[in-house]
């Protein structure tokens, strides 16, 4: 299946669509590599569906007898446009859906409204994100990490060390209030923010399982890298820590 193919194909789906919902049909829109024209003969054609109140939000997801795997999102609008103004710990991988996408059908300039509201996200809104994310992750992880070396656990350890760097990639895509077109695009994007940990390249290397590394490499590597997060942190004047009990 071509480009071509996909392309007209998402907008039979859309056509389908209006003639079930109708007028509930606020939007529609081609997200994903499609919507790129970066896709390979095996990717998917992914969809949102816009609507007002009406339509009770859920997923279609199959795969057509043609071979096409079709993903097919309904989200009502107070929400769709809520979500576009948010962030939480994974926005680096979920905002491009409400930034970057084909329209096939919309009335009263639905996305071009929502990509204004995408735009507007408050800057404290990223700074909660990136403390939550330390504490409530990347510290839980470098423990773990720790308590596998303490314990000679190799296995382990190199579990939560690729678990921690996926975090630590999350956290700099918030730092850096840059979001990622793609999963496939992850490491490459990622290279290029403009804030990064010193010595970063070498830790990805290492982390991601790029080249073989002892576990030695691997622990170090760990506390390298926590080490300049928490620097990163400081420097944007990110709290991460209580000094007060809560309960």
């Amino acid at each position: 299946m071509t480009h071509e193919d996909r392309l007209a194909l998402a907008r039979e789906l859309a056509q389908r669509i209006l003639q079930k919902y109708g007028d509930t049909v606020l939007g529609i829109a081609l997200y994903g590599s499609v919507a790129r024209e970066a896709d390979t003969s095996y990717s998917d054609i992914e969809l949102r569906v816009v609507t007002d109140a009406s339509v009770a939000e859920h997923d279609v997801e199959y795969v057509h007898r043609s071979g096409a795997k079709i993903e097919i999102n309904y989200e009502q609008a107070e929400n769709y446009l809520r979500r576009a103004a948010s962030v939480d710990i994974d926005w680096p991988i979920w905002a491009a859906i409400y930034r970057q996408q084909m329209v096939l059908f919309e009335r009263e300039d639905f996305f071009a409204r929502a990509r204004k509201v995408a735009e507007s996200v408050r800057d404290e809104y990223f700074r909660t994100a990136q403390a939550q994310l330390i504490a409530e992750d990347l510290y839980e992880l470098v423990q773990k990490i720790r308590g596998a070396w303490e314990q000679k656990s190799e296995e382990n350890l190199r579990w939560w060390a690729g678990r921690l760097l996926w975090f630590s990639v999350l956290w700099l895509g918030l730092a850096n209030r840059k979001y990622f077109t793609t999963g496939g695009t992850v490491w490459d994007e990622v290279r290029r923010f403009s804030i990064l940990p010193k010595n970063f390249e070498h830790q990805l290397a290492v982390l991601a399982s790029f080249r073989p590394s002892s576990v030695n490499e691997v622990y170090h590597a760990v506390e390298e890298l926590w080490a300049e997060i928490q620097k990163l942190a400081e420097a944007q004047g990110i709290v991460w820590q209580s000094d007060e009990w809560l309960v």
